[in-house]
């Protein structure tokens, strides 16, 4: 694990690093109090298609995260996004359009690889970030959820979880790329066990709300609950990111009123 910058603002310490796993680089940010020291818990943030590990909704999460409850927070780039990128990825338009254009011969060990980062990324940042190995939570809405369903249900140090914006089919596909997606996530849907708030959107134009409505009745866990809200599939309420926050929080952090 390499670090490769750090900046302070308001209390709150960014540091970027880089790491090597299975011969890929993953580059990634850890956010930590000012005066950190000892053990705290971690949150892992899973960004969303076309994005990258800095979209200004993950920077804020983690920021609330360290100022208001002491929690450190990482994030990671996703296959060809943002820095794994020789343009850097931040075109949204441009990253969106290729992924699209991909979706037509999809890869099937993305999914594998982006479990063994966050693996690898854990491992490194409670080692070597100055967090010490405390309880570990995962946010993560759409693509974030794609990647992120089959690490939660495959890391059992996670022990709770924000997912969404994503479903299962309740009939086959004929869609490659969705064909995919929704092996992998009916696979590994049932084991994730740890505590979920699932955010899911009514108007969604990308993830039908029967799909969504599936996914989330197939979780393994029983300490669940949906937050379904109107509009597209980008208009999440900001106040969801308070009860994330709240959720994460409460979980994580014993003693903390509850979300």
């Amino acid at each position: 694990m390499d670090w490769t910058g750090e900046t302070l603002s308001n209390g709150v310490r960014e540091r970027e690093f880089r790491l090597v796993c299975e011969g890929r680089t993953v580059p990634g940010v850890l956010w930590l109090p000012e005066h950190a020291h000892g053990t705290r818990p971690l949150v892992l943030l899973g960004h969303g298609g076309g994005l990258h590990k800095r979209a200004p909704y993950i920077t804020g999460l983690a920021r609330r995260l360290v100022r208001h409850h002491g929690i450190a927070a990482v994030a990671i780039d996703g296959p060809d996004h943002g820095a794994r990128r020789p343009d850097g990825g931040l075109d949204f338009d441009k990253v969106w359009a290729e992924r699209l254009q991909r979706r037509a011969n999809p890869k099937p060990g993305l999914t594998d690889e982006m479990v063994a980062d966050w693996k690898a990324t854990l491992d490194a940042v409670q080692s070597q970030g100055g967090c010490g190995e405390g309880p570990v939570g995962y946010w993560g809405l759409s693509m974030g959820t794609i990647y992120g369903l089959p690490f939660v249900a495959a890391e059992p140090r996670v022990q709770v979880a924000v997912l969404g914006l994503m479903g299962i089919a309740p009939a086959p596909t004929t869609d490659p790329w969705l064909a995919l997606t929704q092996e992998r996530l009916g696979g590994d849907v049932g084991r994730v066990t740890c505590p979920v708030l699932f955010l899911t959107q009514s108007d969604d134009e990308l993830v039908p709300r029967d799909h969504a409505l599936c996914l989330f009745d197939a979780l393994g866990t029983k300490d669940r609950r949906l937050h379904l809200n109107p509009g597209a599939h980008s208009a999440v309420p900001v106040e969801e990111i308070d009860h994330s926050e709240a959720f994460l929080a409460r979980h994580l952090l014993p003693g903390t009123p509850g979300a």
